[in-house]
């Protein structure tokens, strides 16, 4: 069964507070999104790679290709208003039959194994989605009030959602609805459901300049265990 991979680097990366988007940040002297990419290739050679970007940014992508050498895509498309366009964008060129994983160009430390779990899982099942346990304690908030949420049934969703891709093209015709969180969310309003997937405490999304501290840090250290 083909397998297909959306690389999700659609924003600008504002959070960062940063005049260079996020996914392009140097980390460890490679574009961070670089290094994302190169887990995938690593788990699965023969994927599909389709990378969704702001148009703004595509000349800056040609352009550190250019200076670090190739970033393993095989098709660049136009990134939307919000998430769920950016998807539906790369969906778009996409074909019916096969497996298609959604990922998030800020999360460079996903597993090998997860990223062949979710695939493997998404091919048996329909969907696969990876998830951690929630470590904080958590309250919903209402107005002024709150009460305490119980943290051993949440759970942390991360990328990469993985899906049959004629199941997941189907969910994306039912159009854009604000309440959409992520790619579960939209396969789950379609009336499919959403399996679950054990998921990576390291692979976390970088968003903040806190969160690229912490990036350097898992980098040295998985380095010096080579």
């Amino acid at each position: 069964m083909k397998r297909y991979l959306i690389v999700v680097a659609g924003g600008t990366g504002t959070r960062m507070a940063q005049p260079v988007a996020k996914q392009f940040l140097l980390l460890e002297g490679l574009p961070l999104m670089w290094w994302t990419l190169r887990r995938f290739r690593a788990a699965l050679p023969d994927l599909h790679v389709v990378l969704v970007l702001h148009e703004s940014l595509f000349d800056t992508f040609r352009s550190l290709e250019a200076t670090y050498g190739p970033a393993g895509v095989d098709q660049l498309v136009a990134g939307g208003a919000e998430r769920w366009h950016s998807v539906a964008n790369g969906l778009a060129v996409l074909p019916e039959d096969g497996v298609v994983g959604v990922h998030d160009a800020v999360r460079p430390f996903v597993s090998e194994a997860t990223i062949c779990r979710c695939f493997e899982a998404a091919a048996d099942a329909g969907s696969a989605v990876p998830v951690v346990p929630v470590k904080d304690s958590i309250r919903e908030v209402n107005g002024a009030a709150s009460h305490a949420l119980m943290r051993d049934r949440l759970r942390a969703v991360q990328t990469p959602q993985c899906f049959s891709l004629a199941g997941f093209k189907a969910a994306y015709s039912c159009g854009f609805r604000p309440e959409f969180t992520d790619d579960a969310s939209v396969f789950e309003f379609a009336g499919h459901p959403v399996q679950l997937v054990d998921g990576d405490l390291e692979n976390i999304k970088i968003t903040t300049p806190e969160d690229l501290y912490v990036a350097q840090a898992f980098l040295r250290e998985q380095r010096k265990g080579q």
